[in-house]
């Protein structure tokens, strides 16, 4: 399956990751030092949680809650992803009423397989439970995609005996077909056999060179570290991003990752110097800040929010509020057009007069989940006392500070991922309280 020339370029970037002292790190450039031995501990952590589900303690919602906190706690595995806990979201929300027909499938096909033949059965069970369902969706972002399916199996049996089992990443097939050594399938069973396959043979081959055992996650390693190293080239349109340092305690040694594509590619034109005019300095205040504020509403758009532009000659209102009706979710948004990073200055007292004068309207129409969002290029703090006090004596639940980068970055991933609202509303809410494009990358990247 690897032929002369591709054992030459595996072992060449075994040798590189070998003399490399770098530790592993996530696509958010956090890094995780003995990232092997705190998976051994987590797996039995995990193992429980699985146990509890397969024996019918817990039922399938409170199994995908009780995975999620722990994964969002412990993300060693890039689980908390696209084709990872979000495709679960998907799986529960458009089958989880559907009797006992799903749980009883779930609990079939995240046991451990004894062969590969049982594995390979095992994706296509729930490949085929949910193609018929995609095939025949009018809007397939509401739906779970079947080519997820691969990865979120993988991810299970590697818990019940990650000696045996390989995960099926992107990042491992996007640098697989960087050395030529990938060829694409039809279908997530195919994919996986010959996945399997080909990590089997790049195992025994790196064995033999180093005279010592290679197993999976000695072969994940060294091919993630390649994928880190090879991301996406800079933008057409590069925009100058984070122009003000945020005033937040820094994780040591961070290295802003990049998607695995052009953003560019998937934003509308309007969009595409959306940072550029934070950043103008020639343009009055007033026609800055006009043009800016219709930008971000644009991206709210993009997002599939139902969006009410206020703003600019309307007195004082926010720019924007946003709608998401069928789950009642309303949002509040300030676009700030300031070049050398936002503060909050005298605005608090603005800020608190949108939220008396709109949380009730809001109310009034049935919004039961109203946050605060703030766009800015750059911020200067993350106003932790004024969000605290917002969050604790209005109606305001959520307070989010997204610079544009992030908001571009998530209109992107929105597009190429094909991601609906709910996903869009759930990583706003739980990636905190200052979103940049480092955290919407490591949410929604492959891995």
């Amino acid at each position: 399956m690897i032929n002369s020339s591709a054992k030459s370029k595996v072992l060449s970037l075994w040798n590189d990751y070998q003399k490399s002292s770098e530790p592993i790190t996530t696509l958010k450039g956090k890094e995780i030092p003995e990232i092997d031995k705190k998976r051994i501990l987590a797996i039995e952590d995990i193992k429980k949680i699985i146990a509890s589900f397969l024996n019918g303690e817990t039922d399938v919602f409170s199994f995908k809650t009780s995975l999620d906190s722990y994964n969002k706690r412990n993300n060693l595995w890039g689980f908390t992803a696209v084709k990872g806990q979000m495709f679960f979201n998907q799986l529960v929300r458009t089958y989880g009423d559907d009797g006992q027909k799903f749980p009883n499938l779930l609990k079939e096909v995240i046991r451990e397989p004894k062969d590969l033949n049982e594995a390979l059965n095992f994706i296509e069970k729930l490949e085929t439970y949910i193609s018929d369902d995609y095939d025949k969706a009018s809007d397939k972002r509401k739906v779970p995609k079947p080519s997820s399916v691969g990865y979120f199996l993988s991810y299970f049996w590697q818990i019940h005996n990650y000696k045996k089992w390989p995960i099926l990443y992107s990042s491992l097939i996007s640098t697989f077909s960087e050395i030529g050594i990938w060829e694409e399938k039809e279908n997530q069973k195919e994919t996986y056999r010959f996945f399997y396959h080909l990590n089997e043979d790049i195992k025994a081959f790196l064995s033999s060179k180093t005279n010592s055992k290679i197993g999976n996650w000695g072969v994940e390693h060294c091919f993630w570290s390649l994928h880190l190293n090879n991301r996406a080239p800079e933008p057409k349109t590069k925009p100058k991003i984070e122009s003000e340092p945020v005033n937040i305690e820094e994780e040591s040694k961070v290295t802003l990752a990049k998607p695995n594509f052009d953003i560019q590619d998937y934003l509308i034109p309007l969009l595409s110097n959306l940072v550029e005019l934070g950043e103008d300095q020639e343009n009055t205040s007033s026609k800055k800040g006009h043009l800016f504020e219709k930008k971000v509403a644009q991206a709210f758009n993009q997002l599939d929010f139902d969006v009410v532009e206020l703003g600019q000659g309307r007195g004082r209102n926010p720019d924007a509020i946003l709608k998401f009706r069928k789950e009642n979710i309303a949002f509040i948004v300030d676009a700030k057009a300031y070049s050398k990073g936002y503060d909050l200055g005298i605005d608090d007292r603005a800020i608190r007069e949108y939220i008396n004068v709109h949380c009730p309207k809001l109310q009034d129409d049935g919004f039961k989940k109203i946050g605060f969002i703030i766009v800015s290029n750059s911020f200067k703090s993350d106003f932790e006392t004024f969000i605290n006090d917002v969050t604790w004596n209005t109606p305001i639940k959520r307070f989010i500070l997204i610079t544009t980068s992030a908001l571009l970055h998530l209109v992107a991933y929105k597009a190429k991922d094909k991601l609906d609202i709910n996903q869009i509303t759930e990583s706003l809410i739980k990636l905190g309280t200052l979103i940049t494009e480092k955290e919407v990358i490591g949410e929604f990247e492959d891995v």
